[in-house]
């Protein structure tokens, strides 16, 4: 038990450590028992912080900035290959069977996610899940390196969907395991901004590859990186049991539920519900912006596609400008308060698409205004909605709380962007998206989370 209080190693534990300074040894013990009374989440030895970089990540517990950096170390692979996918493959593939494999993908992910979140609740540590995630898709980058027919390419993106659902409830449960004293909602914002810097990365690295006509070298770098990631997984040290992030038991129960009591937690389908409309918006702004921006939509003249495609990257340096600060601003509020403020700035965004489409507006500096408003709203949900999840979920049933909310990416991305498809070619141009988003986001905003039923102590 004192290998678990913070600050109590093997040199505070010798005999002479209890006597040599008068006291000092009972002061220590009075104001741990203090902290752990005080606190649900002081199972994680936290104390230390970590010893390189910047002074703002020094604040962090070690095993918090571990897990995050194995968020970014993931999403540098993924990312770069998520976007260059279709350009890889354009021309040897037809589009139906690029969607084909999406689907799979996508159907193999819901699989996984459930099956995720059911093994984190009945113990499975978030390691081994990650190690796992991180082998299967690097076996399908190998896969889709030098893909030339259908089945090769459903069999690399299978692997890939099963992984990222491994993946995503595997790496939530890491951060709410070993935030340790900081508030769970700037752990998560830490977490946001290495997927952005990785993100980041990623893309560029892809880029460059594709660039000097070599766009098999970034599957087999992904791969290496994602074989890294397995590895770091199985490295990374820390406390095996689990830190409560909300009421309830540090260690899984014998009767844990199932899926459908997660309908019964109260505020929960709300926070889903929100979280589908703001996935939503983030899937669209990779699909329909960029279709629209090319096209031109009424008053809006047709962008090259270029300056459409930097139009578009200036989301993402937003995102990784913003999602510190704004992070931190929203993790001081309730969450339910942070949710209603990023569906807000979503709106405002999407509005700002609809004036850009009259004659006379000056379309592209609303255009550029819309997307300093999405990434905005981006970086407020992102860390909030996965701290509200747990935050109102028993300890018994997070696990499948963050496998559900990752499912509410599966269901934006397999539904929104065929949709908001048909309604520019049915239209012939973005305004009626852009105000059924503009409505929707607005009626989210009104659903109320309530708060959660046992706070997280800040």
């Amino acid at each position: 038990m004192f290998l678990l209080l913070p600050g109590a190693g093997a040199s505070s534990l010798a005999p002479g450590a209890a006597t040599g300074s008068g006291g000092r040894w009972r002061r220590r013990l009075r104001t741990t028992s203090v902290f752990m009374v005080a606190s649900p989440v002081a199972c994680v030895p936290s104390s230390t912080s970590f010893r390189c970089g910047p002074p703002w990540l020094q604040r962090h517990p070690p095993a918090l900035v571990r897990a995050c950096l194995l968020r970014g170390l993931a999403l540098m692979p993924l990312s770069g290959i998520g976007f260059y996918l279709g350009i890889v493959y354009g021309d040897r593939l037809s589009g139906i069977a690029l969607g084909y494999g999406f689907t799979v993908a996508a159907v193999m992910g819901v699989v996984s996610r459930w099956v995720a979140g059911r093994s984190l609740d009945s113990g499975l540590h978030w390691r081994h899940l990650l190690a796992g995630s991180g082998l299967l898709m690097a076996a399908g980058m190998v896969q889709l390196r030098n893909v030339s027919d259908w089945p090769a390419l459903l069999t690399g993106m299978a692997l890939q969907g099963f992984g990222l659902g491994l993946f995503w409830p595997a790496a939530e449960i890491a951060v709410a395991q070993t935030h340790g004293p900081v508030a769970l909602g700037k752990a998560f914002t830490l977490a946001r901004f290495c997927e952005a810097v990785g993100s980041a990365l990623g893309v560029l690295g892809t880029a460059a590859f594709t660039t000097v006509g070599r766009p098999s070298w970034a599957f087999l770098t992904a791969a290496a990186l994602l074989l890294a990631l397995a590895v770091a997984a199985l490295r990374s040290t820390g406390l095996l049991g689990c830190q409560t992030v909300s009421g309830g038991q540090a260690f899984p129960q014998r009767r844990q539920g199932s899926y459908k009591t997660l309908a019964r937690v109260s505020g929960l389908p709300a926070v889903l519900l929100i979280s589908i409309m703001a996935t939503t918006i983030i899937i669209l702004q990779q699909s329909a912006l960029p279709l629209d921006l090319v096209r031109g939509s009424l008053g809006r003249p047709a962008l090259d596609p270029v300056i459409g495609n930097l139009v578009v990257a200036v989301q993402l340096v937003l995102l990784m400008v913003m999602q510190l600060p704004v992070g931190r601003l929203v993790s001081r509020w309730p969450t339910s308060t942070g949710l209603r403020w990023s569906l807000w700035a979503f709106a405002g965004g999407q509005a700002l698409m609809i004036l850009s489409c009259l004659p006379m507006a000056p379309g592209l500096w609303l255009v550029m205004g819309a997307q300093a408003l999405t990434a905005a709203g981006t970086a407020a949900f992102l860390p909030t909605a996965s701290t509200a999840c747990l935050e109102r979920t028993p300890a018994a049933l997070q696990g499948r709380a963050m496998a559900a909310y990752s499912e509410c990416w599966g269901i934006s991305a397999v539904v929104a962007p065929p949709v908001a498809g048909w309604l520019l070619e049915m239209q012939g141009h973005g305004v009626g998206l852009w105000l059924l988003l503009t409505t929707l986001c607005l009626a989210a905003s009104r659903l109320k989370p309530g708060q959660p039923v046992s706070a997280i102590e800040q």
